[in-house]
């Protein structure tokens, strides 16, 4: 009995251990946090679910959760325990870890730690606005030195405090109208865009403007990106270059009339817009130059029978253009020599001749009769003329002749009107816009009469052109605009040349023709649009229709052309018909990475051309901006799930995973919910809203619930540009959850004590056992007789599958000839374990007792020293107890440990709280 005491007695302090250990588990377990440690993605939006407190004792009242720190960034809900953020966090300026005490009013508070995470945050091109929005433009000239700043690219990224760094790229290179042309570069780490020489810039070969989409990449791989346009402004750096001649000479006859175009000199230059005027290094008084044709025209005659005129002229002649860019080249005028007859006068040549009468007292030397009317050419001479004068006497006298000089002195008289000796016969072809003052043409004109000069004039008014009174040079008055309404195309200007006093005049019409020139570039009533349109645009949509018009007043000057410029993301989404731009042939996608970083618009540029020569042009840039439609419903993997978890699985555990996908921009921003279906009570599950991770809320028992079936429903967020909850698309999962068996019950015996009265020779089962087990069948339950069996006086005797029956060994023979003499009483204890054939480590057990009287089979009559007792059931069988607190060696060393744990998350939660 003693021994007895004293293992009831261990017993008994290993229980008191168990219990207060059992008693602060609980009370540290009343606050439990379905998720701790929470990691936090920064940028986060407010009012995100992070995390949920429960503690089972306050579970339905309100007003029961709150923090022991004050803590602004994070609120609990006083009745749910739901903890959410109120700001957005950003992970290089906001501390990084916060602890939060949460307290119900209990005796220990759960300590959460929220870790803010970092995550990856793409460049920020905004610092220019124009350049983020595609509109940055400014003009270089074609000049502009090499490796010499333009234009400096200014990219912020928060994530540089963490060693994150920019690299600068250019990703496309459009330029036009020459397209192919690459002759800008950008500093990789810098982010200065400057020529780098490998195409030379030259306007004069069709490098009139560039497009440049730049890039800011992080290390990640995420980049901002932005377009800057640059126009190269044309220098007039080209000279004329003249087309010679052969051997760099002509030939003329001295019959050229004067007035004839003798030579046209023509000289090109490669710089647009660029006007060439011609003009003599030297004055030339035999040869006029028209300044803008190059036509060389005789001044004056060339007759080598004047010996003031040479046989050859060298006439050096200057190409000027518009930019004071100047190349001169030498053409040399040879004058061929015509034989001339000598001729005298008809009436002279003719065999009668010529009778002149004069008075006897005509005075000597008197001027008679001219005979020559020509001179002979130089180096000729006359051999000699002759003058035959007959005299006659009245009457029959013999003819008497004499030979002799006759000098006929002429008298001038002023009766010869001025002769126009140049007049361009067919009309003077101008061009507008030329500098006042600029010579048209010089009108020559002579009058025969000796020492008289001639002068001109315009008959009537003439505001556009203006004649000199002396030289007859012809020039312009004021600015000629082809497009004014208020100025004419055609002049007939009529003019007069009169002589000293006005005594005799000539008139005659010069026709002046003003040319267009191609000097206005195509006007547009915008030259920015910003247009916003739903990325589910129907194809053909016209987007917009250009209004362009060119002030030019001719064709082809005013005929207008679009030229669209994209890039090659943009090549099969947009179509320019004429000045309509539509969308296609492809449909938009907002929904794209390549887009995004683009910031969700395009950039186009429309080059409006006229078709004069040169070609002007004008860009306009059109700013596409897209904004995302939820078209796209989530879609999983598949629609029904199922999973598999033990019973016994800790709270907390995962228990699946649902994955959907959204390909709506942002991808996979989506929300899980459970709307539906068997969660038991209190619910089992709870499911993540960001992951589709379901884990589990409360213990689970397989003999209760084997399995659940839940409803989930799937989510979009932030697929629409204005957040719009009826145009949110969802998506629906069944979720079903099988509770797998664990032996976690053990048997269990109704009654728990049995007792029986047999006769000593019974030969049949006399008492059957009524024992089950919830989480095994009969067939899995053993039974053995454990205790109270002395010399194997019963034994258990089973039929089937039922609970075995009690039955004797018939070995009561103590007297060989009668049997027993007394009653007899026995208690027996029975085990009874489940998990028949499986797991020891996992059996469970239990006990029940059974207490039998045995009776003699005869009547027989007690001695007097026969003392009967009444059996009574006590605790004292009990001592089997000992057997189940008996653990393994390891066993008490877990307990030891728990202890210890469970002492320093004490000592942690003081010092938090102390810290406070």
């Amino acid at each position: 009995m003693a021994m007895d005491i004293r293992v009831a007695g261990l017993d008994m302090n290993t229980f008191r251990i168990l219990l207060i250990c059992t008693v602060l588990s609980h009370i540290a377990a009343e606050i439990q946090m379905l998720i701790n440690p929470v990691n936090l993605p920064e940028n986060t939006p407010p009012g995100t679910q992070l995390s949920r407190a429960y503690d089972k004792d306050v579970a339905g009242k309100p007003d029961v959760y709150h923090f022991l720190n004050k803590e602004k960034d994070f609120i609990i809900d006083a009745s749910s325990g739901i903890i959410t953020s109120t700001k957005i966090f950003n992970y290089e300026t906001d501390p990084r870890r916060f602890l939060l005490i949460v307290d119900t009013g209990g005796i220990l508070r759960h300590v959460l730690t929220i870790n803010i995470i970092n995550v990856p945050e793409p460049p920020d091109c905004t610092a220019d606005p124009q350049f983020a929005l595609g509109t940055a433009t400014l003009e270089i000239d074609e000049d502009y030195p090499l490796f010499q700043s333009i234009y400096r690219v200014t990219a912020t990224d928060e994530d540089s405090s963490n060693g994150d760094r920019l690299m600068y790229s250019i990703e496309t290179q459009l330029s036009g109208p020459m397209q192919g042309v690459t002759s800008f570069g950008v500093d990789s780490i810098s982010g200065i865009v400057s020529l780098e020489g490998k195409d030379p810039l030259d306007f004069d070969a069709g490098h009139h403007v560039f497009q440049l989409a730049l890039r800011a990449t992080d290390t990640t791989g995420l980049f901002c990106q932005g377009t800057l346009m640059i126009k190269v402004r044309n220098i007039n750096d080209e000279k004329p270059q003249f087309e010679p001649f052969p051997l760099n000479s002509i030939n003329v006859t001295e019959k050229k009339p004067v007035g004839e175009i003798i030579a046209k000199v023509k000289a090109t230059d490669q710089d647009e817009d660029s006007i060439i005027t011609y003009s003599f290094k030297t004055q030339q008084e035999m040869f006029g130059l028209n300044p803008f044709t190059g036509i060389i025209t005789l001044l004056q005659p060339l007759n080598l029978d004047n010996p003031n005129n040479s046989k050859t002229y060298s006439l050096e002649i200057e190409a000027r253009d518009n930019g004071n860019n100047t190349s001169t080249y030498m053409l040399t005028v040879f004058v061929e020599n015509i034989d001339d007859p000598i001729i005298c006068n008809p009436s002279v040549s003719t065999a009668a001749g010529v009778t002149v009468s004069v008075p006897e007292n005509v005075p000597a030397f008197a001027f008679i009769y001219m005979i020559l009317a020509r001179d002979p050419d130089p180096g000729q001479e006359l051999e000699h003329f002759q003058v035959v004068v007959s005299a006659r006497n009245r009457g029959n006298l013999s003819v008497e002749s004499c030979t002799g000089t006759i000098t006929i002195n002429v008298r001038n008289v002023n009766d010869e009107s001025p002769v126009l000796r140049y007049i361009p016969d067919a009309p003077i072809n101008i061009y507008e816009n030329l500098p006042v003052g600029t010579k048209l043409v010089k009108l020559t004109a002579t009058d025969r009469d000796m020492g008289d000069s001639v002068h001109y004039e315009f008959i009537g008014t003439q505001k556009e052109f203006s004649i000199n009174e002396d030289s007859g040079e012809v020039t312009i008055a004021c600015p000629l605009d082809y497009d004014e309404a208020s100025t004419p195309h055609s002049w007939v200007l009529n003019f007069r040349a009169y002589d000293n006093g006005r005594v005799h005049s000539t008139t005659g019409t010069l026709t002046v023709i003003l040319q267009d020139v191609n000097d206005n570039p195509p006007q547009c009533t915008q030259n920015i649009y910003i247009i916003e349109v739903p990325e589910n645009i129907p194809v053909e949509t016209l987007l917009v229709s250009l209004t362009c018009t060119d002030k030019d007043g001719t064709v082809p000057n005013n005929n207008i052309t679009y030229h669209l410029i994209t890039d090659a993301f943009a090549n099969e989404t947009f179509t320019l018909k004429n000045n309509e731009l539509k969308v296609g042939p492809a449909n938009l996608d907002y929904d794209n990475a390549i887009f995004a970083g683009m910031n969700f618009k395009y950039t186009l540029f429309v080059s409006v051309s006229d078709e004069g020569s040169p070609v002007l042009s004008t860009i306009i840039t059109i700013i596409i901006r897209v904004s995302r439609i939820n078209e796209l419903n989530p879609i999983g993997t598949t629609s029904a799930f199922t999973f598999n978890i033990l019973e016994n699985t800790p709270v907390d555990t995962l228990v699946g995973k649902i994955t959907f996908r959204d390909a709506d921009w942002p991808f996979n921003n989506i929300k899980y919910t459970i709307v539906g279906g068997d969660l038991g009570s209190p619910p089992k599950f709870y499911i993540e809203p960001d992951t589709g991770m379901i884990k589990l809320l409360d213990s689970l028992d397989r003999e209760t619930e084997s399995q659940y079936k839940i409803a989930v429903r799937i989510m979009d967020l932030d697929n629409d540009a204005l957040p719009d909850p009826l145009r949110q698309r969802s998506g629906t999962a069944q979720v079903t959850v099988n509770v797998l068996n664990m032996n976690d019950e053990p048997p269990v015996c109704n009654p728990p004590h049995l007792e029986t009265q047999i006769y000593s020779n019974i030969k049949t089962p006399f008492i059957q056992l009524n024992c089950s087990d919830k989480d095994s069948p009969q067939e899995q339950l053993s039974y053995s007789i454990v205790g109270g069996n002395t010399n194997n006086q019963f034994t258990l005797w089973r039929l089937g599958v039922d609970p075995p029956s009690l039955t004797s060994t018939q070995n009561f023979q103590y007297d060989v000839f009668q049997g027993i003499q007394d009653p007899l009483t026995f208690q027996l204890l029975i085990e009874v374990t489940d998990e028949l054939g499986g797991n020891k480590a996992s059996q469970l057990s239990a006990t029940t007792t059974v207490i039998v009287h045995v009776f003699p089979w005869t009547t027989t009559q007690p001695t007097a020293i026969t003392k009967t007792t009444t059996t009574t059931i006590t605790t004292s069988v009990l001592i089997k107890i000992s057997y189940y607190w008996s653990p393994d060696n390891w066993i008490p060393t877990v307990l030891t440990l728990t202890g210890f744990l469970f002492v320093m998350c004490l000592y942690a939660v003081a010092w938090c709280l102390f810290k406070e």
